[in-house]
């Protein structure tokens, strides 16, 4: 009897929720706006799962200055997300980057032009307007390389998330996110042509998870929970894609459309698995990885060689 007694006591104790005086806390960094692209992460942590595991995780949206990375690796305690390209450049310029997981095992990453403008395959970027993110810049890099086009033929200028000036043809090609910026531009009846950047030289994972070296090192037990409470979102946003787009549309993107945050969603979930599978979620593949890295290192604007292992840690998820 005292020790059944015992047994459910531990239990019950099991159940309770943590005190915030035993939390860890942690910040994630997006390198976007809180909409259905963090459905993961923004479900795990409005069903209490992340205090579940023993953190408090505080969800910041992307700064003004968009300095994503240098935000998570000159602060304790942070794990950000960004696209691979941008790790790629960050790790090669002497930033500590660590990548341990990913989002989207692929990367949404495309350039948008306008039906009838003709613009289906890099050649035909020669001579055009083409208007890029911070975040692309790289990866436009990697696409110009891979189709040896001269950057120097192709007017390339970095661009605010906006899609107006493609559709006022300031701008000829507009660098996007085809479960975003393409689903907003569809519901607004423009028709598009879709250049996805995998197609054409950039081994990529869109929404990475990463950290600074300092903090994986000294505490990879809270970044793994971190990774696998996401993960566990991810899973719970996929099966309940109307709670999921709720939470968006009343919580953390209050006024966001709803027909596009549930269009974006039913767009980025085949992506959640696209290399590993059924139950593969957050996982990275090392040949895509080393695909990547190669690539990388082909560039004439690299600032040096990479290697696969000072930048990528694969024994994270159990």
């Amino acid at each position: 009897m005292i020790l059944r007694t015992a047994l459910l006591l531990a239990v019950l104790l099991r159940l309770l929720p943590a005190r915030a005086a035993d939390l860890v806390p942690v910040t994630l960094q997006l390198d976007w706006k809180p909409n259905v692209q963090f459905a993961g992460p923004l479900l795990a942590k409005e069903r209490g799962w992340y205090r579940e595991a023993g953190l408090d995780v505080t969800i910041l949206p992307i700064p003004k200055d968009e300095a994503v990375v240098s935000n998570v690796v000159s602060h304790a305690n942070w794990i950000g997300s960004a696209e691979s390209g941008v790790l790629l450049g960050a790790r090669a310029r002497g930033q500590p980057v660590r990548v341990v997981g990913t989002m989207l095992q692929g990367t949404p990453m495309c350039l948008m032009s306008l039906k009838g403008s003709g613009i289906r395959k890099p050649a035909d970027l020669a001579g055009k307007r083409v208007g890029v993110h911070a975040d692309g810049n790289m990866a436009i890099d990697f696409v110009l390389h891979t189709a040896r086009l001269d950057r120097g033929k192709v007017h390339v200028e970095i661009m605010p998330y906006d899609t107006t000036p493609l559709v006022e043809g300031k701008f000829d090609v507009v660098q996007g996110y085809s479960v975003d910026e393409a689903v907003e531009l569809d519901l607004a009846g423009h028709r598009l042509d879709l250049m996805f950047f995998h197609d054409h030289g950039y081994a990529a994972y869109g929404q990475a998870w990463f950290t600074g070296e300092t903090f994986l090192r000294e505490h990879p037990e809270v970044v793994r929970k971190f990774v696998e409470v996401s993960n566990r979102g991810w899973k719970a946003a996929a099966r309940e894609r109307d709670a999921a787009v709720e939470l968006i549309v009343t919580r953390t993107l209050p006024g966001s459309d709803r027909v596009h945050q549930r269009r974006a969603l039913d767009a980025i979930v085949p992506l959640l698995t696209r290399e590993g599978g059924r139950n593969s979620h957050g996982r990275m593949l090392r040949t895509t990885w080393a695909r990547a890295v190669e690539e990388f290192n082909t560039l004439p604007d690299s600032p040096r060689k990479l290697t696969v292992d000072e930048l990528v840690f694969f024994d994270l998820l159990r």
